[in-house]
């Protein structure tokens, strides 16, 4: 009997080794995920004596006590994400699909005038709004400070809750506000430019016509306030309101730490370029319905750029090197095609593409080894109608992003996604900030080795 115990035991040793190594495999990527996002669930729920043991990093392992501390202020006082979702379970959200019909799509609005009546008293305001929820800055990053520019027209809550995401003291931010919209969404812009030092109002707002050169302007305008400051930022990324980050500003400093000195700009050629956007000239017109400007496109011929350049297409959006800004503001052929640009219908998706790769006028940090279309861009990432999935609606062809995409974003390497709408599942917004702020508190970066070698980089 005991021989054949033995015998069986021997029989079923493989079997055992494969369920423990089984297990072991389960176990190690569940600890993987829950390190991942920092115990999100647990620090939503203000238990935040679990920071304290979960936030380190392998060369200095006790160098983050005092951010427990910070942590746990930051969820106690709902300085992370919207507090009427704080008991969202973030963790379920961003590691599984779920179902948007299990969140909410509403969260409590605080009007542009709000945040101009509480910035009359500037620490009161920072604690309010949360724009102090961060530990301090590593020495890497005060030495790479990043400028960014914001253009927006509605919504000031949802871009005040962008601003504390990517805000941080040492850092630059020029507001840029559509000078037709509502008065007080600029007073609320002045607002926050009056109680965080490092941030500003555009020196002067355009009016914006959609598919206009006025659009362009306003980030022209943002750069050329950003050159004269102080501040000696790196790069600049331009974005709208409806945007948000998927990397930390550690990660941001890293990642372009590696792009040294190269711009991130996409570029299109062939059949996706919307020629007669640029072989006809446009021009302003007045709505008849609305009574606002309008983009008219003329029978009138557009000669082609000036001093050799080829037309690309691109984003409005990007990552800009500081010398690249001042090549854009001061070189005679950049102006040049500036204003051959103002005939030109959505110019923004033109000017800074046909600069990045220009072969015939030397351009800091262009791209010009091989075709626009085939190296990677990776400002920001948009779930458009036809190539990309999206869980809910799309507005002029792109996805408002919802809860049920968030697993897909997270698999993305973009420093940015776009859109979300606060109105619009902003569960979306709540999980992203949530695990951004967990990310920042223990200095955790993910995959920056991925941005080491792209042919943009190489062509430096």
């Amino acid at each position: 009997m005991r021989f054949f115990r033995k015998r069986c035991f021997r029989q079923l040793i493989p079997y055992i080794t494969v369920v423990l190594v089984t297990y072991v495999i389960w176990a190690a990527a569940r600890w993987r995920w829950a390190d991942y996002n920092l115990s999100l669930k647990s620090l939503s729920h203000n238990s935040g004596s679990r920071i304290a043991s979960t936030v380190s990093t392998p060369d200095r392992p006790n160098d983050f006590s005092i951010n427990s501390d910070v942590a746990k202020l930051a969820y106690h006082k709902k300085w992370v994400g919207f507090p009427e979702l704080s008991r969202v379970d973030c963790v379920a959200a961003l590691s599984k699909s779920v179902k948007n019909s299990m969140f909410s799509q509403l969260v409590t609005r605080t009007p542009a005038l709000k945040y101009v009546s509480d910035s009359s008293d500037c620490p009161s305001f920072r604690k309010i709004y949360g724009f102090d929820r961060y530990p301090k800055v590593s020495r890497e990053e005060l030495d790479f400070p990043i400028a960014f520019i914001i253009l927006f027209n509605k919504d000031f809550d949802q871009v005040a809750f962008l601003l504390r995401a990517i805000y941080r003291s040492h850092n630059l931010y020029c507001l840029n506000v559509d000078s037709k919209t509502d008065q007080n969404l600029i007073q609320g812009a002045y607002a926050l430019a009056r109680c965080l030092p490092n941030v500003f109002v555009a020196s002067r707002l355009e009016r914006i016509v959609y598919a206009g050169f006025s659009r362009l302007q306003a980030d022209i305008i943002c750069m050329g306030d950003l050159l004269k400051h102080p501040v000696k930022w790196r790069y600049v990324i331009n974005m709208p309101g409806q945007q948000f980050p998927l990397r930390t500003n550690l990660e941001m400093v890293k990642i372009l730490q590696h792009y040294n000195g190269t711009n991130d700009i996409e570029g299109i050629t062939g059949h996706r370029m919307l020629p007669n956007r640029f072989l006809y000239k446009h021009a302003y017109d007045i709505n008849p319905e609305t009574g606002e400007k309008m983009i008219k496109t003329t029978s009138e011929k557009l000669k082609g750029p000036p001093h050799g350049f080829v037309v690309v297409k691109g984003s409005a959006y990007g990552t800009f090197s500081r010398p690249f800004v001042a090549f854009v503001l001061m070189d005679r052929r950049a102006k040049d095609l500036l204003k051959w640009c103002e005939s030109v219908k959505s110019p923004d998706e033109y000017f800074w593409a046909t600069l990045h790769h220009s072969k015939t006028v030397p351009v800091p940090g262009a791209y010009t080894a091989g075709k626009p279309d085939n190296k990677p861009w990776l400002t920001v990432y948009a779930s458009w109608g036809g190539v990309d999935s999206c869980a809910t609606i799309r507005r002029r062809s792109v996805c408002i992003f919802s809860p049920e995409d968030l697993p897909g974003l997270l698999t993305r390497r973009e420093i940015f996604a776009n859109k979300f709408y606060i109105t619009h599942y902003p569960t979306a917004l709540h999980c992203l900030d949530q695990m951004l702020y967990n990310l920042t508190v223990r200095r955790h970066t993910r995959e920056i080795n991925y941005y080491k070698h792209f042919p943009f980089i190489k062509n430096a």
